[in-house]
Order: C-alpha cells, then sequence, then structure tokens
C-alpha cells in the first residue's frame, strides 16, 4: 500500500502510465542499444490532490544491476 507524501491517505496502485495518442505504455531499459527491458512504468494516484508516482512493480532486474555493479 503507498500513501501519499502530501495527503497520508491511501493511494490507487497498479494503474497504467501511456503516452496521449499512443496504445503503448513506457518501459525503463538500460542505455545504449538492444538492452534489456528492466520494467514496466505503473503509477499511483491521490485520489484527494492527484499527486501521482511511477514505480516499477518487479524489482529482481533493477537488483541484479546493483549487484553486477558490486562484482565489478
Amino acid at each position: 500500500m503507498r500513501k501519499c507524501l502530501r495527503c497520508n491517505i491511501e493511494m490507487v496502485e497498479n494503474l497504467e502510465f501511456k503516452v496521449e495518442g499512443g496504445a503503448y505504455g513506457l518501459k525503463v531499459t538500460q542505455q545504449g542499444i538492444f538492452k534489456d527491458n528492466l520494467g514496466k512504468i505503473k503509477c499511483a494516484v491521490c485520489p484527494k490532490c492527484g499527486y501521482t508516482e511511477t514505480y516499477i512493480q518487479d524489482t529482481s532486474k533493477v537488483k541484479e544491476l546493483t549487484l553486477n555493479k558490486k562484482e565489478k
């Protein structure tokens, strides 16, 4: 459960973040050509003030990146 940083009430989660006019969402990737998709961006919205927060639901691939950097 995510709470609004401004109102401290429960946010509506697991909403999709899409570009207006496009039927596709946004994704996070590493820099460079043909890099692995790290996750689809989701968002949560506060029903009171409209504050919007973006996040990646599955962070396992991002965690792998940080572990690989520590090993080098």
